[in-house]
């Protein structure tokens, strides 16, 4: 019964990360875009979007490999839960 727990918690924990990933995916390419097209204007101001920018990316990669690894765990819960 523990185990069933795990891969459903597991399960939850990979589907949200992978969410929140996609939408830090959708922020960083804004921000790159608003910072490619107004940095001409306001060189500090598109410095600082590339910056946010590039938080975005890290934290999206971040969460996209907390997805991958809660994943294995839940499929390797399933395994063992199947034998």
């Amino acid at each position: 019964m523990a185990r069933v727990r795990l891969q459903a918690a597991a399960k939850v924990v990979a589907v949200l990360a992978l969410v929140l990933a996609v939408a830090d995916g959708f922020r960083w390419g804004n921000r790159w875009y608003v910072a490619t097209q107004f940095a001409r204007s306001d060189v500090d101001w598109g410095n600082a979007m590339v910056a946010h920018a590039h938080e975005a990316l890290v934290r999206g990669l971040a969460l996209l490999l907390v997805a991958a690894v809660t994943a294995a765990i839940g499929w390797r819960v399933r395994v063992v839960v199947h034998r």
